[in-house]
């Protein structure tokens, strides 16, 4: 939770350059929890897959950070290394990241009301202006609270339902093989989506369709 509400407030109460960037995340739970083998390769993922989403203006993107810290929490609360039971996780988690952002998105309404009494006490007339250093320090206290106690609620809920789960599909997942290469090409479709532009998408398909080529006359496959 601590970790939670820090790099969520990166996003937009505090400019901290990239601090809430999955990446740097993973590298901070990382030399803290000495769990390199898991973290890094999961916020590797996330940032793969958030790679274009940056909190700027009024564009609230998905809370990768929320999303992150919720899978490795469970994966630290199971012991999970795997990668195979690390996309399991992931796939759990996923949802926690549209719900962190449509808590920004209340939180920036709530603001709104506040901002509005301000502009009115500025009016003529009125004996007390309500002050914006003021509004400012409520704003970020109410997103601390409403961040950490979000998360603690995503958190009851994911533990006991992953307890549950996990068991259930312990054999189907040790027949996957799954690698954490597998987990990042996964985690490529955010990068995709970043290009933005047809020409860019064609281009991109071309060489893919090339780089096929190639590989299959290397191995003898064409």
């Amino acid at each position: 939770m601590f970790f939670f509400v820090l790099f969520s407030m990166a996003r937009f109460g505090l400019n901290l350059g990239f601090w809430d960037r999955p990446l740097v995340i993973g590298l901070f739970w990382s030399a803290t929890t000495g769990n390199w083998e898991f973290a890094v390769p999961a916020a590797l993922f996330f940032e793969l897959f958030f790679l274009d989403l940056f909190p700027i203006g009024t564009f609230i993107p998905p809370h990768g950070p929320f999303a992150l810290l919720a899978t490795l929490a469970m994966a630290h609360i199971f012991e999970v290394t795997q990668p195979s039971w690390g996309l399991v996780l992931i796939m759990l988690s996923m949802p926690a990241a549209l719900l962190g952002s449509k808590l920004e998105q209340r939180h920036r309404q709530w603001q709104n009301f506040g901002y509005t009494r301000m502009l009115q006490s500025t009016r003529p007339g009125r004996e007390h202006s309500v002050s914006a250093p003021l509004l400012a320090r409520n704003a970020l206290v109410q997103m601390c609270l409403v961040q950490g106690l979000a998360f603690v609620l995503v958190m009851g809920v994911l533990t006991p339902f992953a307890e549950w789960l996990l068991p259930r599909l312990q054999s189907r997942v040790l027949m996957m093989s799954v690698s954490w290469p597998h987990i990042w090409m996964l985690g490529t479709l955010g990068a995709l989506l970043s290009f933005r532009t047809r020409k860019v998408y064609a281009f991109f398909l071309v060489m893919v369709f090339i780089a096929g080529l190639v590989f299959g006359m290397g191995y003898g496959v064409l």
